[in-house]
C-alpha cells in the first residue's frame, strides 16, 4: 500500500513541514510505504534523512492566504502518481506518538474540527455568502459537521475528484470577485456538507495536533526570518527534534 502525504511548507513554514516530516517518520509504525510531498520555495534535500521517501514540489507564494489556497492545485500534481491513497496535512502539524494508519484510512476522510460541538455549535463558520461556491445555508436539512482544513484524504481517485471541484470552486469565485472566509477551509466544508466523508475521524481520536507552531510568532509572515530554525533543522536531520519557543529541540 502506498500512500502519500502532501504538505504546503512555504515561507516560515518551511522548518515546520520538515518538523511533520522528521516526526511522523519517526512515530509511524504501520506497513505502508509512505511518500511525502513537501510544496516549498527551498530545496529540501539537505534536510530529510535518506531513509526517507519524498518528492520537492517547488512552488512560492507571496503571502499566506495564497499559500493554503494552493492546497488543491498541488493536490492534482499527484494524478500521475503511484498512490492508494493520499493525505493533506498542515505544516504546523506535530506527532508525538507512536501511530499507525489504521485510524486515517477510508475511501474520504475528514476530520471533525476541535469546535465542532461547543463554540461552533450555534455560529459555524461555514460561508453564507450565497453568491460563493462555498456557501451554505443556515436552514440546510443536512447535518452541519464543520472539518479541519487542516488534515483531510482518501483514496487517489476520490482525492483527485474531490480537489479538481474545488479548484473550479476557487476560480469561479475569483471571477466575481470573492475569498471565503476560511478560504480553502470553507470550500472543503461546503464539499463534504454535500458529499459527506465516508469516515469522519472525531476530534477526540485525533492522533495529531494541529496548529503546533512550536511558538513562532507570525508564522503567516511570509517575511519572517526563521534562519535559526532553518539551519537548526539541517544540522539535525538525522535526529529526532521539535520546535519548542521558536527553537530546535533534539528528543533524546
Amino acid at each position: 500500500m502506498n500512500i502519500g502525504i502532501l504538505i504546503l511548507a512555504t515561507n516560515a513554514f518551511f522548518p515546520l513541514g520538515l518538523r511533520l516530516i522528521n516526526r511522523f517518520s519517526h512515530f509511524y509504525n504501520g506497513t505502508a510505504k509512505v511518500r511525502f510531498y513537501l510544496v516549498s520555495d527551498k530545496n529540501p534535500s539537505d534536510f530529510i534523512p535518506s531513509h526517507v521517501s519524498y518528492t520537492w514540489l517547488q512552488d512560492a507564494h507571496s503571502n499566506w492566504q495564497d499559500g493554503t489556497n494552493s492546497k488543491f492545485k498541488n493536490l492534482l500534481r499527484l494524478k500521475e502518481e503511484n498512490l492508494d491513497y493520499i493525505f493533506y496535512m498542515d505544516a504546523d502539524t506535530n506527532v508525538n506518538r507512536l501511530f499507525d494508519d489504521t485510524w486515517m484510512l477510508g475511501e474520504v476522510v475528514g476530520a471533525e474540527h476541535f469546535g465542532n460541538q461547543d463554540w461552533m455549535k450555534d455560529v459555524k463558520s461555514f460561508d453564507r455568502n450565497p453568491k460563493s461556491k462555498a456557501y451554505v445555508p443556515f436552514d440546510t436539512d443536512l447535518p452541519q459537521t464543520y472539518y479541519h482544513g487542516a488534515f483531510f484524504g482518501g483514496t487517489k481517485a476520490k482525492i483527485m475528484e474531490m480537489s479538481e471541484v474545488l479548484l473550479e470552486w476557487q476560480i469561479e469565485d475569483k471571477k466575481i470577485p470573492y475569498e471565503p472566509g476560511v478560504n480553502d477551509e470553507s470550500y472543503m466544508n461546503a464539499y463534504f456538507h454535500y458529499n459527506p466523508p465516508t469516515s469522519t475521524i472525531a476530534y477526540k481520536d485525533f492522533q495529531f495536533t494541529v496548529s503546533d507552531g512550536g511558538g513562532i510568532e507570525e508564522k503567516r509572515d511570509p517575511n519572517l526570518n526563521v534562519q535559526h530554525l532553518i539551519d537548526g533543522a539541517r544540522d539535525n536531520k538525522n535526529k529526532l527534534w521539535d520546535i519548542q519557543k521558536n527553537r530546535i529541540v533534539i528528543n533524546d
